[in-house]
């Protein structure tokens, strides 16, 4: 004799214990009623699954946008902190040789860095952030 063979005896032996103190439509009506618990319990854990699949999916979407925005504002600051360097570097030349022209120069591209915003033009950016084409920095 088996182990299952040995199991199916003792679930038997379990049946019949039962039995005797249910009668055995009960048992039946019992045993149906197990299966279908098991068989929503399986289908409840596939269900579950699935939502935390789907919530992995999500989550590393979230993360890849976050990253791509990282960049992407990293870049646009970047680029306006080089230009507002060399604003100041042209101002400093223009002071230390005394030309105005240098200096005036310097202060009419600072002034447009300053007072131009990366963010004029927001829904052309949030655009191009949430479509899946490659975007260059």
């Amino acid at each position: 004799m088996n182990k299952n063979d040995t199991n199916q005896l003792a679930f038997m032996d379990k049946i019949k214990e039962t039995a005797s103190i249910l009668p055995s439509t009960d048992v039946i009506k019992f045993i149906k009623v197990l299966g279908e618990a098991y068989t929503e319990n399986q289908i409840t854990e596939r269900e579950i699954a699935k939502i935390h699949a789907q919530r992995e999916v999500l989550l590393s979407e979230i993360r890849r946008k976050y990253d791509l925005y990282e960049k992407v504002f990293e870049q646009i600051f970047s680029e306006r902190k080089v230009a507002i360097h060399k604003s100041f570097e042209v101002i400093d030349i223009g002071l230390e040789t005394n030309d105005r022209e240098l200096i005036v120069s310097g202060l009419h591209s600072l002034s447009k860095v300053v007072s131009s915003s990366p963010f004029t033009d927001l829904q052309k950016l949030s655009s191009a952030l949430e479509s899946n084409n490659i975007i260059e920095i």
